[in-house]
């Protein structure tokens, strides 16, 4: 689970998703959009495209582990932004999950 720090509110994810920018990849969108808080906060839309509950549950769960992981390794915990992953297709392999992920962060911190 995401330390409460980094949730995003329910009540900020339509305006992440009006608001911000986006970086596409093959399973799954980043939405993102700069703020005042001191530290990055994320919020995952997976519907039902994807998958049954079972298998939306563990997105989301390897999700939390990729988007943590990449987080600390990249020391991004100072970084200002709200941030949706909207995903598109399904995939249970962390390695390639985060392989995105990490892509996907260098897009948006180049922007």
């Amino acid at each position: 689970m995401l330390p409460k720090k980094f949730r995003l509110p329910p009540e900020n994810f339509k305006q992440v998703y009006r608001q911000g920018k986006k970086a596409r990849g093959k399973y799954g969108m980043f939405v993102f959009v700069k703020t005042d808080v001191g530290n990055p906060r994320f919020g995952f839309v997976l519907s039902k495209k994807i998958g049954g509950a079972v298998a939306r549950n563990r997105m989301t769960r390897l999700l939390r582990v990729v988007v943590m992981e990449v987080v600390n390794e990249k020391n991004l915990s100072q970084l200002g932004m709200d941030f949706q992953y909207i995903a598109f297709s399904y995939c249970d392999k962390k390695n390639l999950l985060k392989r995105e992920v990490e892509g996907q962060f260098k897009e948006i911190l180049s922007k």
